[in-house]
């Protein structure tokens, strides 16, 4: 804490009051400190030496100077981003900054809960209604072949099963390691402007489909498929694709997975609680739990 805070700290506890300091006096977040970290986070995470860093504030912790930093690359086949805190004089980084005036567990409680309102608030195709006591978030990749096993249990064992106390929220996460996944996200979405039980008609196609499909036939395969559905505007679907409207949509779902610190795909997400490698069991199990309270 630099000085000026340290004097308005001293006046307000002489004056017996409970003071909420600003941040305006901690120190500035300089382009020559924003360098030395990146270059020290590039060699602490092992990123090949070319890759360019961008850092930015997320936000001061309470009412002190330390404050959250993002460090972020979109080079390369695989994204990078953590997140950080730095004290205010920028000399130490921590993954963590643990404050023993607030309760673990009310404030896990309050994560959680935070999250779980992010993962469904929006346009994000969802099956299922906004009633059910589960909701289930899934972060997916078109091509991924992990991804295709979860949707086969989600269609044929999950939902069948616990159907009625469930909702599914779909979040695009294509990998860049991926060719086509990309492509086939954007079209999902086009097809979402019309309903979303055209989404989840792609949804499943493409999933269903994934080994037929390649980069070269995808645009094909999935117009093909989209004529044969009721009331689908084709026309209006193609124009989506070929001015790729829903690009913006895909890059949000992108920066909001990596927000939250989605490193692979199929993530899943049973009322904001992380499901590591999803297995139907598993998901079975939290949607008996959570429905039960």
């Amino acid at each position: 804490m630099n000085n000026a805070r340290m004097i308005s700290g001293m006046v307000c506890l002489l004056a017996g009051a409970s003071c909420a300091f600003s941040n305006v006096a901690c120190s500035a977040f300089e382009s020559t400190e924003q360098a030395k970290l990146a270059a020290y986070v590039q060699k602490k995470y092992k990123l090949p030496p070319a890759t360019q860093l961008d850092v930015s504030e997320i936000s001061f912790i309470g009412d002190t100077c330390y404050r959250k930093l993002e460090f972020k690359s979109q080079e390369g086949r695989r994204r990078f981003r953590v997140e950080l805190v730095a004290s205010p004089d920028f000399r130490f980084l921590a993954p963590e900054l643990l404050d023993s005036r607030v309760d673990p567990i009310a404030e896990e409680r309050q994560k959680q809960q935070a999250l779980a309102t992010d993962l469904t608030q929006g346009d994000f195709p969802a099956l299922g209604s906004k009633d059910a006591p589960v909701t289930i978030a899934i972060f997916s990749d078109f091509q991924c072949p992990f991804c295709a096993q979860l949707a086969s249990d989600l269609k044929t064992r999950i939902l069948p099963e616990q159907g009625d106390k469930v909702r599914v929220v779909f979040h695009n996460y294509p990998l860049a390691m991926h060719p086509w996944a990309r492509t086939a996200a954007e079209a999902a979405r086009c097809a979402q402007e019309q309903g979303d039980d055209y989404f989840w008609s792609l949804h499943d196609y493409l999933f269903e489909h994934q080994r037929e499909l390649t980069q070269a036939n995808l645009a094909q395969k999935i117009v093909e498929h989209t004529a044969d559905l009721s009331h689908f505007e084709v026309d209006r679907f193609k124009a989506c694709l070929a001015n790729r409207d829903t690009r913006s949509k895909i890059d949000q779902d992108i920066a909001f997975g990596d927000k939250i610190g989605i490193g692979a795909t199929p993530t899943v997400f049973v009322n904001g609680q992380k499901v590591v490698g999803p297995r139907p069991e598993q998901i079975l199990t939290l949607i008996r739990e959570v429905a039960a309270h």
